[in-house]
């Protein structure tokens, strides 16, 4: 089964002791059934601007980011795993580090939020941590806080 939604994304971003955050609205599909879901959605605007993102998330405790378009890339995040990632981009290829510090999934059929936590290293020298909170909603439904 497959639903046309409106995704909800906010992230933080903290690298060098600096923090950003951005917020991104659009449009996706959620497809799947409990507890296995896949989320995909355009990227639009930014340097991401005609990607596809698709997210996979796996028995509710762990999601698989993947990318297609000028930004490639594909990510596992399971929680206390590190996995090794490789990030295509139009500037070259790189090798990145992964470690999920948490993955919540409150998803159902007609929506719900997403929050992953993690961090990532280039040959372990931390670089970053980043957290994203994922809301879907039918169109034309209200929204409710996302997950924290």
């Amino acid at each position: 089964m497959q639903q046309d939604c409106l995704i909800r994304i906010h992230t933080v971003q903290n690298m060098d002791g600096k923090q950003e955050t951005l917020d991104i609205t659009s449009h996706a599909t959620l497809q799947g059934e409990e507890p296995d879901y896949i989320i995909t959605y355009h990227d639009e605007g930014g340097e991401l601007d005609g990607c596809v993102t698709q997210l996979r998330v796996k028995d509710g405790r762990s999601v698989t980011i993947s990318r297609e378009g000028a930004y490639e890339t594909q990510m596992i995040l399971e929680p206390n795993v590190r996995h090794i990632s490789q990030h295509q981009t139009p500037f070259g290829s790189f090798m990145l580090g992964v470690s999920a510090l948490q993955v919540q999934s409150n998803m159902k059929r007609n929506g719900g939020t997403l929050r992953f936590r993690y961090c990532t290293d280039v040959d372990m020298v931390p670089l970053g941590e980043f957290t994203f909170d994922i809301q879907l909603t039918k169109p034309g439904a209200s929204a409710a806080p996302a997950a924290q």
